[in-house]
């Protein structure tokens, strides 16, 4: 899988760009605010449906503009695709060769994306919302029933928070929106704990090759019915659960306004060595921790897809020393990806094999090819 060329008009200080890349590796240097990271945005928007710094729409599009356009050729599993992305005031559109198209289903169709940005070491130094959200994002790459299954798992749970705040409620429609909790948070439960076990036999392998020495990482799904002395591995047992737990909980609940049982509580544990990675881990073990997890992503990707993803990598000074980088680097091309890095200077020598990197300047958001020098 490929990103070959890609036409933006009025995204971020981007007037307008008309870029062709390698298939290999794409360098995008430039100095602080010109634009580098700006160009990898919009590739992970096409790829992701979503902006990685999580901007809102109105600050995607070039001031006084009224929405901005990303056009995209692309190659995957043999067959050339074209990508539209256009974000206007009050909706985003998405066409995948012409036909519209929800946002977030182009990954595995036309472009996927593995993205480390300054941003990715919120999953260590933030609280459990931001790791379900990234959990739930690669269930969903692997699953694809899973993004409606939690659409239908909050609707569920704002009807029963609804309730709980009534002053007369209906102990029937309480248990019958219940079961339907304890249903969708058994299987939702069930998703998360088989991908973890995907992406978990890859990961030690992975800080291995990041020279992250005797290393033994954790990745723990922490669920409400762990607590229980009955062990769980279909749906069927974990909505079992679900449905005690909820029933026991329900006066407090109603004391609260809240729901306090079910998968939106889940926490995923980080763990180097048996000990809490936001804690125990130095800064550069929590760096090669989650570069670990980002090369497994991209691995567990490319075994869904049956290609390779493209990783984007955006300011690797910020993230890895010379050593860790050269090996981050070959890792990568191990996997067969098409990489974008954003660095400040030139990088020099780079430890990629095959062809000579394609390289882009960037100045005021104007981008030009190193060899032409013209924009």
């Amino acid at each position: 899988m490929h990103l070959a060329t890609l036409n933006i008009h009025d995204f971020r200080n981007i007037t307008q760009a008309n870029l062709t890349f390698g298939n290999g590796l794409n360098l995008v240097i430039g100095g602080n605010g010109q634009g580098k990271s700006n160009l990898l945005e919009a590739i992970g928007i096409l790829a992701n449906g979503r902006s990685f710094r999580r901007a809102p729409p109105q600050a995607l599009r070039r001031h006084g503009q009224p929405h901005f356009r990303l056009d995209a050729r692309t190659h995957a599993a043999g067959l050339e695709h074209r990508l539209e992305f256009q974000g206007q005031p009050e909706r985003q559109l998405a066409r995948l060769n012409g036909k519209p198209m929800t946002t977030a289903s182009a990954m595995g169709q036309a472009l996927a994306a593995v993205i480390v940005a300054p941003e990715t070491l919120r999953l260590v130094r933030e609280g459990p919302a931001e790791r379900r959200a990234y959990l739930d994002w690669l269930v969903f790459s692997r699953y694809r029933e899973h993004a409606p299954l939690m659409r239908d798992y909050r609707f569920a749970l704002q009807a029963r928070n609804a309730l709980l705040q009534q002053p007369a409620r209906s102990t029937a429609e309480m248990e019958a929106w219940e079961d339907r909790l304890a249903v969708l948070g058994g299987r939702v439960s069930i998703n998360r704990r088989d991908l973890l076990g995907h992406l978990a036999t890859r990961l030690e392998e992975h800080l291995q090759t990041l020279a992250v020495a005797d290393s033994q990482p954790t990745l723990r799904l922490g669920c409400q019915i762990d607590r229980d002395a009955q062990a769980w591995s279909t749906t069927e047992e974990a909505a079992t659960l679900y449905r005690r737990l909820l029933a026991e909980h329900r006066e407090r609940d109603r004391a609260s306004g809240h729901t306090s049982i079910g998968p939106h509580r889940d926490e995923l544990h980080l763990r180097l060595n048996g000990h809490p990675l936001a804690r125990y881990g130095s800064q550069g073990q929590q760096k090669r921790f989650i570069l670990a997890l980002k090369l497994a992503e991209a691995e567990l990707l490319r075994a869904t897809l049956a290609e390779s993803p493209l990783f984007l990598l955006d300011d690797p000074a910020a993230e890895l020393d010379r050593e860790g980088f050269s090996l981050f680097v070959g890792a990568l091309a191990a996997l067969g990806c098409q990489l974008f890095i954003t660095t400040c200077h030139d990088a020099g020598e780079i430890p990629w094999p095959g062809a000579p990197p394609a390289t882009f300047l960037v100045r005021d958001g104007h981008f030009a090819t190193k060899e032409s020098n013209t924009a």
